[in-house]
């Protein structure tokens, strides 16, 4: 029997202190069983490789010092949202690292019995850690803020833009690939197309300055590495260098920052608050806010601020009700489009808008019991302002309403005062700052990571550095070693079962909302990049996974006139009606194209018909060669080699090389699923149940990418239980067909 010694390491009031690991008492009577598990060959979906287990523990004088008397809510200290630290030890030697979840407390008799806790590895605290936090939360993207100005957009698509961070230089970081968000590209070098979505470089000098990519056109891309590197800063994990995150199929995999239709917008904002405003109203009135005078509520109109305060205590009860309004006319000096916001200056609650209008707007809301305003909470604070978006220079004036309504006892009808305020004029000048987390598509973290995943078969652990461990399945087993468990194992009884329940495992992406992609789907019956494996089993089950990725069928363009293909490959994110979509975020490799043929960028804003913009010869125009095109695979190929990688999981026809290259196309299921599925669909293949009593030396050393030999079969481990104290273990082994 081995010795188990659990160490926990307590929480602590100052977080940013540690403490030594403790040892805790155990039930004497119970074995730890702790089950592992790697790619349930029954659940391909699993990402992260782990182990976990519940049991009790004694509230012993130890372990009722760790959890804080937690049992009672008097009492304030043990947090058990919070994971603590933990260790296993077998005969004190290390055995495993984990987390220690507090479950519950037992009480018998109104008397603390015992606590029922779990232990599971780090890895799976990843879902914990990140719980439902989306992308734009990732506040380390803001290190790739940048000015999106005509020079710097025609940079991101001719070159790729550099950032250094924290002395690590992050080259071709962000690009501006060749996608168009609201019009579709073409190609004409040599004849007189005269459209302006021509992008060649239309040698007719009459078409110069109205022909070409123009800067608004195109929105910025950032590589999938730096996501990964925002996740490690955000929630202070690290993937360990040298395995897939770092490889080569993660190389110029970029993240399209699409989150709206149509052009980037770079709003700016302005929140009225540094102009001074005179009260159109009488004095009584006007002191009345400015000095806060009433019986129920503290009410403050702030003439250096435009900002309206009040502090809601309902000294009368519920039966007595009370109001706070507030309303803003926006008077602008231009026809400019703007929007408007009443916002809570404290908190940045916005409890009104109005978007996308132009004149004299009128904004208002109430707060309070009277006529259904917003609720609000007793004894809190609130200071309310307007605030003014635009993405155009834009001037304008308020005129600001303040008021209080209330019952108060003895009066025979409601108390009412009213004040108005007028500011002085305030203007908007135009920025094109970018912010990547107002630009960043809509997707939890989870959920991303979920998607590179699934898309790569990949599997994940904590390895004793404590750093995550990301590996494809195929690399992972490849790297462990191989046990002969045959003398421990009970060879009198064991069980063979089936490996799957499914008729087939269908491997997509989201519904397509671009144009190509959804013709695609019309014409086939089937999405862009999907694959359907059937296998002769006689289940009627069916597995899906599906990526909560958009995924695009880019097009080589091809001269209108002279029939030829360009070097050029666009992407088009509009619906079948031609207009601008927004669907699931892309991902794509970006590939960036050298001695090219020419692409034509116009310093300039798109006319919207033909002969709008006049020939200037004063426009910045430039004939680029080199420039970064979308693909759905990470290199050109040729009509003989396919890419080394792609994000189709069947076998398409390359949009580039315009070659079928049948099965042998290093498709995501074909370079990451085809043995796994493969060998979990084969007729010859089962899950053999074994059960075995392990000595120390093997507990200490076998981990999940070990090859288990019994008799003369080899076996790759799906999943295994083990009693910690005696060493049994029960293994679901598979066996490799012949």
């Amino acid at each position: 029997m081995q010795k188990v010694i659990l160490y926990i390491q307590p929480q602590l009031r100052n977080t940013t202190t540690t403490q030594d690991f403790v040892r805790v008492d155990l039930m004497e009577e119970d074995l730890i069983e702790l089950t592992q598990v790697i790619q349930d060959a029954r659940d391909i979906e699993k990402i992260f490789t782990d182990y976990s287990r519940t049991f009790n523990l004694p509230a012993s004088k130890t372990n009722n010092k760790i959890f804080k008397h937690w049992y009672n809510p008097d009492i304030d200290g043990f947090d058990n949202q919070i994971f603590c630290s933990a260790r296993i030890e077998l005969n004190h030697l290390h055995f495993r690292f984990g987390k220690i979840k507090l479950e519950e407390a037992v009480l018998k008799n109104n008397v603390i019995s015992m606590y029922k806790v779990t232990f599971f590895g780090d890895t799976l605290t990843l879902t914990d850690l990140i719980k439902d936090d989306n992308i734009n939360n990732l506040t380390w993207l803001n290190n790739f803020n940048f000015t999106a100005s005509n020079a710097t957009v025609k940079d991101g698509l001719e070159n790729g833009l550099n950032f250094t961070v924290d002395g690590v230089t992050y080259n071709d970081a962000i690009i501006y690939p060749l996608i168009a968000h609201s019009q579709s590209y073409i190609y004409d070098e040599t004849g007189s197309q005269s459209n302006g979505l021509n992008i060649s470089n239309h040698q007719n000098a009459s078409h110069l300055g109205k022909r070409g990519v123009f800067p608004e056109d195109l929105k910025p891309a950032i590589t999938a590495k730096i996501i990964i590197k925002a996740i490690e800063q955000q929630y202070g994990i690290t993937f360990k260098t040298g395995e897939f995150l770092d490889s080569a199929a993660m190389t110029n995999l970029y993240l399209w920052m699409h989150r709206d239709k149509g052009n980037v917008v770079s709003e700016s904002f302005k929140l009225v608050d540094d102009q001074a405003f005179t009260c159109q109203s009488t004095s009584i009135k006007c002191a009345y806010f400015s000095l806060g005078i009433t019986s129920t509520a503290n009410v403050l109109f702030d003439t250096n601020k435009g900002t309206y305060s009040f502090y809601y205590t309902a000294s009368y009860g519920l039966n007595q009700p009370e109001s706070f309004d507030f309303q803003a006319q926006v008077t602008p000096t231009t026809s400019n489009v703007y929007s408007l916001d009443i916002v809570n200056v404290l908190d940045g609650t916005v409890y009104k808008s109005v978007n996308n209008v132009s004149g004299t707007q009128i904004i208002g809301v109430q707060f309070g019991d009277i006529d259904n305003g917003i609720d609000i909470n007793l004894n809190e604070t609130i200071e309310v302002g307007i605030r003014v978006r635009s993405n155009l220079s834009i001037s304008f004036g308020v005129l600001i309403n303040v008021d209080h309504r209330n019952w108060i006892i003895g009066y025979p009808t409601q108390q009412h005062v009213t004040a108005v305020y007028q500011s002085n004029s305030t203007t908007i000048a135009l920025s094109s700052d970018l912010n990547l987390t107002n630009q960043i598509p809509d997707i939890k973290v989870l959920d991303f990571l979920k998607a590179l995943f699934n898309m790569h078969n990949l599997t994940a652990f904590l390895n004793f550095n404590g750093e995550v461990v990301v590996k494809t399945l195929d690399s992972f087993y490849s790297g462990g070693d191989t046990f002969d468990i045959t003398p421990f194992v009970k060879t009198d009884e064991h069980t063979v079962g089936a490996t799957v329940p499914f008729s087939e495992v269908d491997f997509e992406y989201a519904e397509p909302k671009s144009i190509l992609a959804q013709q695609f789907f019309n014409t086939n019956n089937q999405k862009y990049g999907e694959l359907n494996y059937l296998s002769d089993t006689t289940k009627s089950k069916k597995y899906q996974i599906k990526i909560p990725f958009e995924h695009m069928l880019f097009e080589r363009l091809q001269d209108k006139t002279s029939g030829a293909l360009s070097t050029v490959q666009v992407g088009t994110f509009l619906d079948d009606n031609l207009e601008p979509s927004i669907g699931q975020p892309l991902l794509f490799y970006g590939i960036y194209q050298q001695s090219a043929d020419e692409v034509h960028f116009v310093y300039n804003t798109r006319p919207v018909v033909y002969g709008a913009l006049a020939d200037n010869s004063s426009n910045d125009q430039y004939d680029l060669t080199n420039y970064w095109i979308p693909s759905a695979c990470n290199e050109l190929g040729t009509s003989s080699t396919p890419p080394t990688y792609n994000l189709n999981f069947g076998s398409e026809i390359n949009t580039y090389t315009l070659t079928d290259y049948g099965g042998n196309n290093n498709s995501l299921f074909q370079t990451y699923y085809t043995n796994y599925i493969t060998r979990v669909f084969n007729k010859r293949t089962r899950i053999f149940k074994f059960n075995a009593i392990l000595p120390l030396k093997v507990l200490l050393n076998l981990t999940l990418d070990d090859l288990i030999v019994v008799g003369t079969r080899a076996y790759t481990i799906n999943k295994m239980s083990t009693k910690l104290q005696s060493g049994e273990t029960n293994f679901e082994l598979l066996n490799e067909p012949t």
